[in-house]
């Protein structure tokens, strides 16, 4: 009664209230933001963090590209990380063929134990001769890696044991025992038992295709790891010590290749002021003095290139260059025998007409880079390109006595790349092109002409002249290669030609007899 009145007379205010529904969710509401106010500003202070990792990364790496590390300490690295590398590689495949091959002899061992004790059991099980099935556990539990045998019955009591006490008692199976294969009737496990590796091997005993017990035998694996462990140490140190071997003779190779290297650059600075004379001297029978000798050659030829500019001018082509350095062009020019070759685009000034002058010097390039390209595969020489017509020689400068035959070679070949080029103009919508060739063969007079500020190599005579009206006659005959009779008789090689009546050209009194290269 006096609590109930102490109870009555608390006041109002000091009595404990429950909470109504609409506390309970406002407390939730307010539970609920300040989690998301938290998530956020862990999420901010995520992002800055990764943002100034990112710029520490960014820095870190902008320096290693900007830190000029000297070539023989990177090929000595290089050569350190292939040899580590390499030795890595070769060590972890031998330690895994080894291990592998230690555990199947162990497996090996399990299975031919586990047989010989399931072949001799199945009489002395059901004699209950103890004493005897012990024997057999104690033969095989004498290897020094068997932990443990025994043969249970077929009620799974244990009727021999390594460990005698344990006989007459129920058999437990390991726990946690993984699962490895089974053939033959023997299943192979394994589990671990005080941080120890146990290979565990289990077959039945049967008597005239009944099962009449079992027999259970377990394998350490800790001899085997042990002598793995002592080969990884071995390799370890033979590692380190390969490791230590090969940064010394990488870094005397690195510093014998490293070496003439400098003094290329230090050559090469001194010929980008100018000095052409300059020679750089690398005593070496390999690659690098092989670079030595082309630089060396580089500056021979910027030497002989300042020389054309300042004596010669303009030549475009190297064999005028190296006749007029060698000399062998006289400056009042020489009589030789050539080749000369005339090849004319037909219908070219209405294709100009028609087209716009864009497309025209576009087409003409495509047109003369490929029959130039014939033309020098064939030896020959193009003189000048004048409008749709380029001036073709064979045999001049350089000397060569089948300049007939590489005369008329060319022309074929220019008329296999026209039929090429033509095709890439029709598959893209424009109009082919066609073209006659004339070849004479005579003398001629080679040399430089023009005036004393800018000189050009050309070729005057009859011969260029006939060679040039012959080029015309294709029209007349309707063909696009003619080869006059003096070109014909030259021709060692088989070609297929066909004799023209004579034709009358201007500027001759008598006809000429050309000929038709049909192939």
């Amino acid at each position: 009664m006096s609590a109930e009145k102490n109870e009555d007379n608390v006041p109002p205010e000091e009595k404990p209230r429950a909470l109504s529904g609409q506390a309970l969710l406002a407390l939730f509401k307010d539970s609920i933001y300040w989690f998301l106010a938290w998530v956020k500003s862990l999420k901010t202070l995520l992002f800055s963090q990764f943002a100034r990792l990112k710029r520490y990364i960014y820095r870190f790496w902008s320096w290693i590209l900007n830190l000029r590390i000297p070539i023989f300490i990177k090929l000595a690295a290089l050569s350190t990380l292939l040899i580590l590398l390499v030795i890595s590689a070769i060590s972890f495949s031998i330690l895994k063929e080894q291990k592998k091959q230690f555990i199947g002899q162990l497996m090996n061992l399990g299975e031919s134990m586990l047989r010989i004790v399931a072949n001799n059991a199945p009489d002395k099980l059901l004699g209950e001769e103890e004493l005897a099935l012990f024997q057999l556990v104690k033969d095989i539990a004498e290897n020094e890696q068997v932990l443990y045998a025994l043969i249970t019955d077929k009620k799974n009591i244990i009727k021999a044991h390594s460990n005698i006490e344990e006989v007459n008692k129920v058999y437990a199976a390991p726990q946690n025992v993984i699962f490895i294969k089974e053939s033959n009737e023997i299943k192979i496990s394994s589990f671990a038992n005080n941080k120890e590796d146990i290979l565990f091997f289990e077959k039945p005993i049967t008597y005239q295709n009944l099962t009449v017990g079992k027999v259970y035998l377990a394998i350490s694996q800790k001899e085997i790891l042990q002598k793995i462990y002592d080969a990884k140490i071995f390799i370890l140190v033979l590692t380190v010590i390969i490791t230590l071997v090969g940064i010394l003779l990488s870094l005397v190779l690195s510093t014998y290749i490293s070496r003439p290297i400098n003094k290329l650059r230090e050559s090469t600075a001194t010929i980008g002021q100018g000095d052409f004379n300059h020679r750089v001297t690398v005593k070496r029978n390999d690659e690098l003095g092989d670079l030595a000798s082309a630089f060396n050659k580089m500056a021979e030829g910027l030497a002989e290139s300042k020389i054309i500019r300042e004596t010669f001018g303009k030549y475009v082509t190297p064999e005028i260059r190296d006749e007029i350095l060698s000399g062998r062009i006289p400056l009042n020019g020489e009589r030789r025998e050539a080749t000369v070759l005339f090849a004319d685009l037909r219908g070219f000034s209405s294709y100009v007409e028609d087209n716009p002058p864009e497309e025209v010097i576009k087409s003409m390039k495509a047109y003369f880079t490929a029959m130039q390209k014939a033309i020098r595969q064939c030896g020959g020489l193009v003189l000048q390109y004048v409008g749709d017509e380029m001036e073709v020689v064979f045999g001049v400068p350089l000397r060569d006595k089948d300049h007939a035959e590489k005369a008329v070679m060319a022309a074929l070949e220019m008329r296999r790349l026209l039929e090429s080029l033509n095709n890439e103009r029709v598959n893209t919508g424009l109009m082919p092109f066609r073209h006659g060739i004339g070849i004479h063969t005579g003398e001629v007079l080679a040399g430089n002409t023009g005036s004393e500020d800018q000189l050009s190599y050309s070729l005057i005579g009859d011969t260029v002249i006939l060679a040039s009206r012959i080029q015309g006659l294709t029209k007349e005959i309707h063909c696009d290669i003619l080869a006059s009779e003096e070109t014909a008789k030259r021709l060692r090689r088989h070609f297929e030609l066909k004799k023209e009546l004579p034709k009358k050209i201007r500027g001759r009194a008598k006809p000429i007899v050309v000929y038709r290269v049909i192939g």
